[in-house]
């Protein structure tokens, strides 16, 4: 586990907020998220046509004040929830903080998807692009896992056709 989803994972435990949108190993609670900001999309937007009905009836003044409230209440807190979420997830370092499982999981696809590439008409280019990714996990990953990334890259290249149309040795 990384230094970043220890710290996520030790706040979960702290805040109510974080406890709300962050799961017990740190991991974004996509669907609880999307939830959340299409309700308050729809309240913004209620609000907002309430208020114009309203300001369309009691005047100018009525109005202004409205969209003020729905502006300050409703926009804002919205903008910071999102600003948070955006804030917390990425730091912009060339490094991942994937689970064991996540990882596993990833590695499993990809192994699967280059079996599944044989015999395709497509195939050598498909195997270039699992190595490619089989590398990049490789080159992202902590330095205790890298052999297991190491290896499946090495061995999907190994599964690509020569110009002369057979598998390498491998």
């Amino acid at each position: 586990m990384s230094m970043q989803r220890d710290a996520r994972a030790r706040a979960a435990h702290q805040s109510p907020i974080v406890r709300l949108f962050y799961d017990r190993e740190g991991d974004l609670r996509t669907t609880r998220v999307l939830v959340i900001i299409m309700v308050m999309v729809a309240v913004i937007v209620t609000g907002t046509v309430g208020v114009s009905f309203a300001g369309a009836a009691a005047g100018p003044e009525t109005l202004a004040i409205g969209a003020l409230v729905v502006f300050i209440a409703l926009k804002l807190p919205f903008l910071v929830l999102v600003f948070w979420i955006i804030m917390r997830k990425g730091n912009g370092e060339a490094h991942n903080d994937w689970s064991d499982r996540e990882r596993g999981e990833i590695l499993t696809y990809l192994a699967d998807q280059a079996r599944d590439a044989k015999g395709r008409p497509d195939e050598a280019e498909r195997l270039q692009w699992l190595t490619r990714e089989a590398w990049l996990i490789a080159d992202t990953v902590p330095d205790e896992h890298r052999a297991e990334a190491v290896a499946l890259a090495v061995e999907i290249a190994a599964m690509r056709p020569t110009p002369s149309g057979t598998t390498a040795p491998g």
